[in-house]
């Protein structure tokens, strides 16, 4: 039965994730991962802060628990519950790059997820362990026998055939089967509607934000007040009324999101031209042309022509909002890739305009993609292949977490279905809960060492352009820390010598599901709390790209790979290859060849000089810079005081710089002895290497931040896998100079 609760809670979520794709942002991982965090984030919280209230409270007053939990279960929950539920959501939008490129439709999507979570922690503590006692009904699902309204699960032909299902519903006698609308999915999204209009209004509109969220917390407060006065006929009526409008209260939410959002969108496409594709610029028409895209080569060109969807929505949200949002907007330059010409334009914040012209790029490489010989001859999986291959060094890491978890997905997996009852049973028996006690102690420090690992890179995340991986990596701690808080508090009563085979809680207890929830149940929690940090490390290597893409950085695949494997993901690697082969340039690699027309032998190539330009390169063999000054290379380099660095991606740009020099077409500088071209300057070392010196695509750097550059270039971009950078003194007083190298790693100018 755990498997169908989970199933129907993840299902109402996805239909209001469906429903939304016209202005989601937000991806698959990301509400999966906002469900965990209503589970093991806001469920924990919950706990420990009603329990609290309701014992202290019970101590100073003289009043017998149970009476203060009734009490309180409809005057101070709903508010302490839908408040601790929307939190995750308003901590994330403490950071402007989130609560700017977050639509309304993302914070109502996210929202829902989270709602589900928190009612799928409660179903799973009540009924997780019940699949012996449930008796099967003849129109679907299960009924539990307790009491003249007994639990009733939803079979799955229930679930899969209903809107927004609940885990759990209760029948009379009699009554057909039937799933019940999941109350706390509908009052979180209402709420978190709320949010969305609080974070990204202005003004009195903020002001309206209360409408929702006043809304959801009165519906929860009816909710409770009528199961605690079942004689109040009055309430009773209310609450059957509202709850036969509930199935459409999300709905109703979404449709209004949707609506801001899409003007949003539609204004945001006018004031930035830069991140149109050509086919859309032509023929005006951005469904048509995406779609002729999506058909080049399917699964993949779907793949990509998906996410850059949703990546240019972001920045679409980000453009759009007023110019309060945007610190010192005078000081702002609007980003080069992607110009905003519309005369209302706001002028971005530093986050806009780095996505601005991480978006404008990807758009460029579709451009050069979009067509059959682009496609025809790529080998995609050699490609991914060798990407897998670079970053699978510690790919044995993920045999930890699949091994703790194993008994709960025997329990609440295998287990949970009716006819294999007696593996929970078995489970469920001494001494097996005590050797799920020790399973959790090896969890909690597997969950420590994840947890330790993501606070290491909380800056560096940071200084991530998307703010959808910023709060990914904000929800991961998030669930880390409840699971780890829920795995001490159980180790604890473990080492106290308490039952293992008795209740999770103490009797009387705030919410009825801790009461009645089993403590090895709670163990088995704990077990499954790992598949949100699955797998080890998930959200570290966000932080610098991921570790593929540090790996193809080094691989030589391409050369803009690493960071669009970190936007685009797998699709990004193979955009790479298909934009370079089908542009006719060609990335510069580490074979050497960079491309046409500038007429060199590539980055490893020598152009003999002619005997009568001036300066020193006259009659020399030029050769390109040094490794030290690429990105990749710098992992190899030695600081210096004064260092430069090619940016990925341009470095076919000083090949040709240098055999304008050898031609004779660049300008000397006697007094600062160096070459000037394409706005570009470069020196001239005596056996003829050249070496950038500053200009376009070339960015200067002191002795600390090459330093830092070197460790994220060795580290293959996953911070967590540099300690130099949390341990050397000239990294920790001058966390400014890791976010610049990070920048650099990641294809952003700083």
């Amino acid at each position: 039965m755990a498997v169908l609760m989970a199933a129907a809670a993840l299902w109402g979520a996805l239909q209001l994730f469906t429903l939304a794709w016209p202005t989601r942002s937000v991806r698959l991982s990301t509400l999966l991962l906002a469900l965990m965090v209503g589970i093991y984030g806001c469920g924990t919280a919950t706990a420990l802060i009603e329990v609290a209230y309701t014992r202290l409270y019970a101590d100073q007053s003289g009043h017998p628990l149970t009476e203060i939990v009734n009490t309180t279960s409809y005057t101070v929950a709903p508010w302490v519950e839908e408040l601790l539920k929307l939190s995750p959501l308003l901590l994330a939008g403490l950071y402007a790059k989130v609560r700017r490129q977050w639509g309304l439709t993302d914070f109502v999507v996210l929202g829902s997820a989270v709602g589900a979570g928190f009612g799928l922690l409660e179903a799973l503590l009540r009924f997780g362990g019940e699949a012996k006692r449930a008796i099967p009904r003849p129109g679907g699902g299960w009924v539990i026998p307790d009491g003249f309204s007994p639990p009733y699960v939803p079979g799955l032909s229930q679930v899969l055939t209903s809107w927004l299902p609940a885990p759990f519903a209760t029948v009379e006698m009699g009554q057909a089967s039937a799933s019940a609308t999941f109350s706390h999915l509908v009052w979180t999204a209402m709420a978190a509607l709320g949010v969305g209009v609080l974070l990204r209004g202005r003004g009195w509109q903020r002001l309206l934000s209360a409408v929702p969220i006043g809304g959801a917390v009165a519906y929860h407060t009816l909710n409770n007040y009528a199961a605690q006065h079942s004689e109040s006929t009055d309430a009773l009526h209310w609450l059957e009324t509202l709850d036969a409008k509930a199935w459409m209260m999300p709905l109703l939410c979404l449709a209004a999101a949707m609506l801001v959002d899409l003007h949003r969108l539609h204004r945001g496409k006018r004031l930035i031209p830069g991140i149109l594709l050509t086919t859309e610029r032509r023929d005006g028409d951005s469904a048509a042309a995406l779609v002729r895209y999506a058909a080049w080569r399917p699964p993949w060109t779907l793949l990509i022509a998906l996410r850059f969807i949703r990546l240019r929505r972001a920045l679409c949200y980000a453009s759009t909002l007023p110019p309060a949002e945007n610190p010192h907007p005078a000081s702002r330059q609007v980003p080069p890739a992607a110009p905003l010409r519309h005369p209302t334009a706001h002028p971005p914040s530093g986050a806009t305009e780095d996505l601005g012209r991480l978006t404008a790029r990807i758009a460029a490489r579709i451009d050069a993609s979009d067509h059959a010989d682009a496609w025809k001859n790529l080998d995609i999986r050699g490609l991914l292949r060798e990407a897998r291959a670079r970053a699978g060094r510690r790919r044995w890491l993920l045999l930890i977490p699949c091994l703790l978890a194993l008994p709960s997905l025997v329990f609440l997996g295998i287990g949970s279905f009716h006819s294999q009852a007696d593996l929970q049973h078995y489970i469920s028996t001494s001494p097996r809960p005590r050797i799920l006690l020790y399973c959790a102690m090896a969890a909690l420090a597997w969950i420590a060492c994840l947890l330790a690992a993501l606070l290491r890179t909380w800056r560096a995340t940071a200084a991530q352009p998307i703010g959808e991986h910023l709060a990914l990596h904000r929800f991961r701690i998030t669930t880390a820390l409840g699971s780890a808080t829920t795995g001490t508090y159980l180790l604890r009563r473990g080492f106290d010598n308490a039952d293992p085979t008795g209740t999770l809680t103490p009797t009387a207890h705030l919410l009825e599901a801790l009461n009645q929830a089993a403590f090895w149940i709670g163990l088995l929690l704990l077990l499954i709390s790992l598949a949100a940090l699955f797998p080890p490390g998930a959200g570290l290597a966000m932080a610098g790209g991921g570790a593929m893409a540090g790996g193809i950085a080094t691989a030589g695949i391409t050369a803009e790979a690493a960071m669009n494997a970190a936007l685009l993901g797998s699709a990004g690697i193979v955009l790479m290859a298909a934009g370079s082969q089908g542009s006719g340039w060609g990335e510069t690699t580490s074979s050497g060849s960079s491309g046409k027309g500038s007429g060199s032998t590539g980055r490893r190539g020598k152009w003999r000089a002619r005997e009568d330009i001036e300066g020193p390169a006259a009659g020399k063999e030029l050769r390109f810079p040094h490794s030290r000054h690429t990105v990749s290379g710098s992992g190899t380099g030695t600081p210096k005081a004064k260092n430069s660095v090619i940016m990925r991606g341009h470095e076919g740009e000083v090949a040709q710089d240098i055999e304008g020099i050898a031609a004779g077409r660049a300008a000397w500088n006697k007094s600062l002895s160096r070459y000037e071209i394409n706005s570009r300057t470069y020196g001239i070392e005596e056996n003829g290497t050249i070496f950038p010196t500053g200009g376009p695509n070339i960015v200067n750097l002191n002795r600390v931040e090459y330093g830092a550059l070197k460790q994220i270039v060795r580290a293959r971009g996953d911070v967590s896998a540099a300690p130099q950078l949390a341990r050397d003194p000239n990294f920790v007083r001058n966390p400014e100079a890791i976010e610049k190298a990070l920048k650099i790693y990641n294809g952003i100018i700083p």
